[in-house]
């Protein structure tokens, strides 16, 4: 076995704040869909309105936006990869531990004509949230589903 020394350090966001709040589960419900009527509509002051102004939101393996305007931008610029009516998504607290949520969920890319899926992402986040009850964190982690995945043997 090795010794905690060589192992490799895990970064800072695991430590406790103390800036935060320990969310109840239906208030990270009620952001999460929040989130996705956002990212339905594209509507800048939806989006704003679920973040704290020194929000960070962090994609595998480094920071992808700092602060809320920076989160916006970010968020719009993507708006152009996006076909309107064709996606949708869920995603549901599946842990609390403090004020540390883990949220699992799925993305589905479609075909708005006829429904059929080009995609679907599995997603797990990891958020925090400001006492004013916006996102301070937010840590994403998605993996591209394979088309003959099912239900019972995906996990």
């Amino acid at each position: 076995m090795s010794d905690a020394a060589d192992r490799p350090p895990l970064p800072d966001w695991h430590l406790p704040r103390h800036d935060t709040l320990v969310p109840e589960r239906a208030a990270v419900q009620v952001w999460l869909d929040d989130h996705v009527r956002a990212w339905q509509s594209y509507d800048p002051a939806a989006i704003a309105e679920m973040w704290t102004d020194d929000a960070v939101w962090v994609r595998p393996f480094g920071t992808r936006a700092t602060g809320r305007e920076a989160i916006v931008a970010e968020w719009l610029a993507e708006q152009h990869l996006d076909e309107p009516g064709g996606y949708d998504a869920h995603y549901e607290p599946i842990a609390i531990d403090g004020d540390i949520v883990v949220a699992h969920g799925r993305t589905r890319f479609f075909d708005p004509a006829t429904s059929e899926t080009q995609t679907e992402y599995d997603n797990v986040w990891v958020l925090r949230f400001g006492r004013d009850g916006r996102c301070c964190e937010f840590h994403e982690w998605y993996a591209g589903r394979p088309p003959e995945s099912d239900e019972a043997g995906s996990g």
